[in-house]
């Protein structure tokens, strides 16, 4: 008979202890992952612009935004503006529900790749800042809709995005709308940018919604305008709560 000396105790207890932590480590939700072909559909996206005036004129700020043709063949959400703030947030939105198997007052770790095309060459001069490098591009989510809110006759986002080249609590600042191969304004380009490395987490509210977004924080003075054609989400359910819930 196999006798249990101290010393195989102490191997058994070692041994318990190592196998302790990886009890309960993992979880049984799957990963859910959506992707958003633009150029089959516009997905019930809607865009948005903020950090501009109440009274703002169309004619001056030419605020454009809508499913069209995009330069690069197929169809993609357009957004477009003039920067005459120095400080324009253009954004494309779109609410996720529990239909797409979000639980009620979860937390979600969020990733959001977006592909888009632009014009905007690298290395270029500009007005307040260069076209490419300071057009910074954020992605974002929020269990609350992000909208503009008048602050003493000024638009701005409902939610927190930071401010130009600095995110915010529910914005990750993922790169600038800069190409990466043509040196023209004549040509468009697609460039794919993610938070991969920085989730933002999120707690749905008591539906299971939350809301996500992708926009440029502009310091550019000049006309900006993107093609977005793509969009893929993955949420990873979390223990974790987000600071300040």
């Amino acid at each position: 008979m196999f006798k249990i000396t101290k010393r195989w105790s102490f191997v058994f207890l070692a041994l318990a202890l190592f196998m302790l932590p990886l009890v309960g480590c993992g979880t049984d939700s799957e990963p859910i992952n959506i992707n958003f072909d633009l150029n089959q559909s516009a997905e019930g996206w809607a865009g948005g612009f903020t950090d501009l005036p109440v009274d703002y004129e169309q004619d001056s700020y030419e605020l454009d935004f809508g499913y069209t043709d995009s330069p690069l063949g197929g169809k993609a959400l357009m957004i477009s503006s003039m920067n005459r703030s120095d400080d324009i947030f253009m954004y494309i939105k779109k609410q996720l529900t529990a239909a797409d198997g979000l639980s009620p007052n979860t937390t979600y770790l969020v990733t959001i790749k977006v592909k888009f095309a632009s014009n905007a060459p690298a290395g270029a001069v500009g007005i307040g800042g260069p076209p490419g490098e300071a057009v910074f591009v954020k992605v974002g989510a929020s269990a609350i809709e992000p909208v503009p809110v008048n602050d003493n006759d000024f638009y701005v986002l409902s939610v927190d995005k930071g401010s130009q080249s600095e995110g915010g609590y529910n914005a990750i600042v993922v790169g600038n709308v800069a190409k990466e191969v043509n040196d023209d304004f004549e040509t468009y380009e697609i460039k794919e940018l993610t938070n991969a490395d920085n989730p933002i987490a999120v707690t749905t509210d008591a539906d299971g919604n939350m809301w996500i977004f992708a926009g440029t924080d502009s310091g550019f003075e000049g006309l900006t305008t993107l093609y977005y054609t793509e969009v893929e989400v993955s949420l990873i359910e979390t223990q974790d709560t987000p600071a300040g819930k």
